[in-house]
């Protein structure tokens, strides 16, 4: 059986209020490094089980994974299109630097496995009018500028491919911070964390969009995901 899993990015201006019912770990002050992965990776409160199953991309896939930008409603505003192109750019070299087992490439002009779509969409709104039956129809939860969904196999965990869509209503002063969280988040991430901690310290903080660099616990979770053999 295939399974998907949709999160979303937040305006950093609104209230970090939950959008859905699971990808939320709430917590205090500095994680161990097996919690934090696994509060990342799984949805595991410190010292807890897991809520959902690991999910990767498998050899030789995640080896050779490409992103493109599949669709730019004529409606997206230009200069937020250059800024996301150049962030897909600077997201898939801070990933390929960290030292995990696996690789990204940014491609033009063919189908890609994680294929990114410009919406014309406002925060709240349902995306239409891309031509893909997985993106149309789905809502941009009000709030959220961004929202990344991948498939999975259920019996084995394999992430087959993914999405992530981009709303009209996206600021630029976020823009490179949340592009590489959602392409962080199409490898196998599904869970946000909620400490203050963390705010300025993770791309998976559920509070802010200031990280633009894969650095200490982020790379950490990275490289224990996909291990160097």
């Amino acid at each position: 059986m295939r399974h998907a899993l949709t999160f979303a990015a937040i305006i950093t201006a609104l209230s970090a209020a939950p959008l859905f019912a699971e990808g939320l770990v709430r917590c205090a002050g500095k994680l161990s490094d097996r919690d934090f992965y696994r509060a990342v990776a799984c949805e595991a409160k410190p010292g807890g089980a897991c809520k959902l199953p690991t999910r990767k991309w498998f050899a030789p896939k995640r080896r050779n994974l490409t992103v493109a930008i599949k669709f730019i409603s004529p409606r997206f505003p230009d200069r937020s299109r250059r800024e996301i192109h150049n962030a897909l750019l600077a997201a898939t070299h801070e990933i390929n630097a960290v030292g995990a087992d696996l690789r990204l490439s940014y491609v033009t002009g063919t189908r890609a496995d994680i294929e990114i779509f410009l919406s014309a969409t406002a925060t709240g709104g349902i995306v239409r009018d891309t031509g893909d039956r997985n993106v149309d129809g789905t809502n941009m939860e009000t709030g959220s500028v961004a929202r990344v969904t991948f498939f999975w196999q259920t019996h084995s965990g394999q992430i087959t491919d993914a999405d992530i869509v981009f709303s009209k209503d996206i600021l630029s002063r976020d823009i490179r911070s949340v592009v590489l969280e959602e392409l962080t988040q199409s490898l196998g991430f599904s869970t946000d964390i909620v400490n203050p901690y963390y705010t300025k310290r993770s791309i998976f903080s559920e509070d802010g969009n200031v990280v633009t660099t894969l650095r200490g616990q982020d790379a950490m979770a990275l490289r224990t995901h996909y291990p160097l053999r």
